[in-house]
Parts: structure tokens; sequence; C-alpha cells
């Protein structure tokens, strides 16, 4: 776009056209007709027919390809009928579930590799959303990258605590779009002050994808394809 055009415009009329942008790009991508059954098999709460889909689509697409073109997809547009008030309560829990037990599994065949480099995956406390961890350990995993996932809303001292005992090449946090950003800066600059200033920290996921101008040790990635192209070894 034009510098013109979005010079002086308002945090949320950037986000607007962040969003727009992002919806066009991740549709190239998107299998239409599978998301839409796997939405329909949410409405119908087809457990099922939902899990079929979801092996078909891994074994079609490979273990990369499923996670950014088919549970991505999913979760987004869960995730935009939710805020539209168009998906009930029990029915996020449900595609919650099944989405958390299928990667659960995925992730539970895949071989470790010795003397694999490590990172750690978490959410800080208020970010009580799981898949966006789940999906990185995917991505990882496939690496050949040993991931330590200790979970949601771990307190800021304990992660540090879990730095010391595994001594991670990478800390990994999620952040979905639901997450309240307030502070977020400040708790962020305070891990990495806690941290040894070559571990870099990487944040992703609809919750900051605003945020601008962090130190060099905390590294904002937009897309999930960014993780699967990620070098742990790298100094940021």
């Amino acid at each position: 776009m034009r510098p013109g055009k979005v010079v002086g415009l308002k945090e949320a009329e950037l986000t607007s056209i962040s969003d727009t942008l992002a919806t066009k790009k991740e549709k190239t991508a998107v299998n239409q007709p599978q998301l839409d059954e796997l939405i329909n098999c949410v409405s119908n709460h087809d457990s099922k027919r939902l899990s079929e889909i979801l092996e078909q689509a891994l074994i079609q697409q490979g273990l990369n390809s499923f996670i950014i073109e088919t549970v991505a997809p999913l979760i987004y547009t869960n995730g935009n009928k939710w805020a539209k008030g168009e998906l009930k309560i029990f029915e996020e829990h449900f595609i919650t579930r099944q989405l958390t037990q299928f990667l659960d599994s995925v992730n539970s065949k895949i071989p470790l590799v010795s003397n694999a480099k490590t990172v750690i995956l978490a959410t800080l406390p208020g970010e009580p959303h799981s898949l966006g961890i789940l999906m990185l350990e995917s991505l990882l995993r496939n690496k050949g990258i040993m991931v330590v996932n200790l979970g949601t809303e771990v307190p800021m001292d304990q992660l540090v605590l879990a730095y010391e005992q595994y001594k991670p090449g990478a800390i990994l946090l999620s952040f979905s779009g639901s997450y309240n950003s307030n502070g977020l800066r400040i708790e962020l600059l305070d891990l990495a002050q806690r941290l040894p200033d070559d571990i870099p920290v990487y944040i992703g996921g609809g919750g900051v994808k605003s945020m601008r101008k962090m130190p060099k040790q905390i590294i904002i990635k937009n897309q999930l394809k960014d993780v699967s192209e990620l070098d742990i070894n790298q100094t940021p």
C-alpha cells in the first residue's frame, strides 16, 4: 500500500487492514470444501467424521502443510465465529478438545532425535488457549527439535526456572487473539532481562500481531510457516 494511505492511521485501523491482508493471504492455501466440512462437523458435534477428515488431510498433506493449511485455518475460522457470537460455548469446547486430542496423538508419534537442541513452549498467565503451542510443537518436533511444552499460563518465575533447568536454545510463547495484551511489553522486557542475551524469545499469535519495536532478543513471528523454517541455533 502507498505510505500516504497508512501513515497517520489509528492502531485499530491498521489492525483491520492487517487482518484483511492476512485473510486474503491465508485463503490461497486453504482447501475451502474441506474447511466447510470440518466446520459442519463442529456444528453437528460429529467427532467421528471430524477425526476421519483430519486423518485423511494429515496423510495427504504431510505434517507441516496439515498444520498450516488445515488446522490453522480451522482454528482461525472458529475464532472468528466465536467473536461474532456464531459459535456456542459447548461448540468451542468441542473443537478445542478434538484438536487437542488429535495433535497430542500426532506429536507423541514423532520420533525423538538424540542430542537434539531443546526449545521451551508456553503461554503466560491470562492465556489459557493451548492449541497455538500444540501446533508449534508439531512443527518443531517435525524438524527434529526436542520440545518441552510447559502448557498454559506459566508464571514468569517458573518460566525462568524452566530455562535454568533445560537450557533451551529458544523460548516460544503463543498469544491468541483474545489475549489481553495490556502490560505485555513490560512483562516481555522483564523476561528478557532475566535470560542470557543470546537466548531468543519468539512470540506469535493474534494477541501480538500489532506489537512493534521490541528489543532484538524478542522476535515476533507472525506466520506459522516462519516456525517451520526456524533455526534455533541462530543468535537474534
